[in-house]
């Protein structure tokens, strides 16, 4: 009974190959390829950008002040800001 079961399994399988798996694998492939296709056109995209950079001499433009916090006594601690500190467990390391 088991080999019957079996041979009846495998025949479903191959039955099933043409009309499901056939078109899922076809489909996943143009998905790969799309994405394939996308990582080409990022890379192509940076190296032009880098050497756009290096050509012209382009600098970022700083938006920050990197300036030192001036002391205020009737501030105290407002001026600064905050900062969250995450404590570790007995796990993390």
């Amino acid at each position: 009974m088991d080999t019957l079961q079996v041979g009846q399994f495998g025949l479903v399988l191959q039955q099933a190959k043409a009309p499901l798996i056939v078109p899922l694998l076809k489909f996943l492939v143009v998905v790969c390829l799309g994405m394939s296709v996308m990582l080409f056109v990022e890379k192509v995209y940076m190296g032009i950008m880098i050497i756009f950079i290096k050509l012209f001499r382009r600098r970022p433009v700083k938006y920050w002040k990197w300036e030192a916090i001036k002391d205020d006594v009737e501030l105290g601690n407002s001026a600064y800001p905050m900062v969250l500190v995450q404590i570790p467990m007995y796990n993390e390391r």
